[in-house]
């Protein structure tokens, strides 16, 4: 089973063994050797919403891979098997494996993923097609989940080319806990990480998979959750929660359904800390995301992570010795409610390009910016924009230094720009932000 899940995800179906596709022959069938079975395209339904969800619903799509397989049961008019057809995707579509033929014998064609080439011949209804899949109560990793997210559909009127439109047969449980910031008129809501996640139905324990930035369990259809019966667990910051239902609930098929998990101080928003995610906006606004986070946002791109934190409040303070150091002033750089942040990028620098020949160049690039040997020397000092900013700027070193190369077209608003760390904010960097 290769199958890629973005935003969710489709599983490996066990059945149980019967027959197996050679016990079926074509003598019997009055087949249009003409009309090979094909599929035309395969789509897949996303898992409704219901209203017990206060979150938006984000949808699944499905991404098929090469030698994924998927079968078609073929029935007669009487209710019987003729065939269990698997066909192979590939870069060319969809192959049928054991040349399938059309039929005018075949009343109903029951499609479903993945395949079973051991399929039992008393499998004619969809029904009996749930029937072999055993929902785990350990879905904690993502092999577990997709073993039990079954994809099918019935046919009714088929024809030699085929248009599947599959639909999760089951029901998918995700328990999430969300937070919300505004910046500037902007709204963006984001999932908060959790652990220790599971439910009971009755004295049954499930353990759902971290997916997503949630926490996702599949559960099949018509099974009932009652407000006395129903419990689900989670831990957010160290702090245990249990939570029920205030009405009972019958789960229908095809259907995701949304627990939130609330927590008093889940993170503190509009703050700066070390571990942070620097974000920017489609509107180019500064929006940092607190490191409990377990999802970027859509409408915002993840630049880096704050690393180091300095408050302008504080007079005489760290954040002066920096603006003083650099050559910076305070007024091109407000800083985040008070505070100002070190991000190390996300983006892979380029290699220093600098040598220790380069040595007499360095020292003169450095003095020349009005680093003095004190400065450049030190390995206490946070320094290393104007040091970055002297190397960029030399007639004989500006095109030996290459290690921004990566990152020389992208300016953020009211930030000094990248730059290499100095010796100082490479270890800040080692030692503060957060494992």
């Amino acid at each position: 089973m290769k199958l890629k899940y973005l935003y969710g995800l489709i599983s490996l179906a066990v059945l149980f063994s019967s027959c197996n596709q050679e016990e079926f022959t074509n003598d019997t069938i009055d087949y249009d050797t003409k009309n090979v079975i094909k599929l035309g395209s395969v789509q897949l339904d996303d898992f409704e919403n219901n209203t017990l969800s206060r979150a938006t619903y984000e949808g699944y799509a499905t991404k098929f891979e090469y030698n994924d397989k998927l079968g078609l049961i073929l029935i007669d008019q009487d209710g019987k098997q003729l065939a269990n057809a698997p066909f192979t995707y590939s870069a060319v579509g969809w192959t049928n494996d054991n040349t399938a033929y059309y039929s005018s014998k075949i009343d109903k064609i029951i499609a479903y993923f993945p395949y079973n080439a051991q399929l039992s011949q008393n499998v004619v209804t969809l029904d009996a097609v749930k029937q072999t899949i055993e929902i785990a109560t350990d879905q904690s990793s993502l092999d577990k989940f997709k073993q039990t997210d079954l994809l099918a559909c019935e046919i009714e009127d088929p024809s030699p080319e085929l248009n599947l439109q599959l639909k999760h047969v089951f029901s998918l449980m995700e328990f999430s806990a969300t937070q919300q910031l505004e910046v500037e008129g902007e709204t963006f809501n984001y999932n908060i990480a959790m652990s220790n996640v599971s439910f009971s139905i009755g004295e049954t324990m499930y353990t759902p998979c971290n997916l997503n930035g949630g926490y996702v369990c599949m559960i099949k259809d018509n099974s009932s959750l009652q407000k006395d019966d129903f419990r689900y667990f989670y831990t957010i910051e160290g702090k245990s929660n249990v939570k029920t239902l205030t009405t009972d609930k019958t789960i229908t098929s095809g259907t995701k359904y949304t627990f939130p998990c609330p927590a008093a101080g889940m993170g503190e928003p509009n703050t700066l800390s070390a571990g942070d995610f620097y974000c920017t906006s489609t509107s180019d606004k500064i929006v940092i995301l607190p490191s409990i986070a377990a999802t970027i946002p859509e409408g915002l791109t993840c630049k880096g992570i704050v690393f180091h934190v300095m408050d302008s409040n504080d007079s005489g303070s760290e954040w002066d010795t920096f603006l003083t150091n650099n050559q910076l002033a305070e007024a091109n750089l407000p800083g985040y409610n008070g505070k100002h942040g070190l991000v190390v990028s996300l983006t892979t620098g380029e290699p220093l390009g600098i040598k220790n020949e380069n040595k007499t160049d360095i020292e003169s690039a450095y003095t020349t910016a009005g680093a003095n040997a004190d400065l450049y020397q030190s390995k206490d000092a946070l320094c290393g924009y104007i040091l970055s900013k002297a190397l960029l700027n030399s007639n004989t070193l500006t095109n030996i230094f290459t290690a921004l190369d990566n990152h020389k077209s992208e300016n953020i608003a009211n930030t000094t720009g990248w730059y290499c760390p100095s010796y100082q904010e490479l270890e800040n960097l080692m030692n503060e932000l957060p494992s």
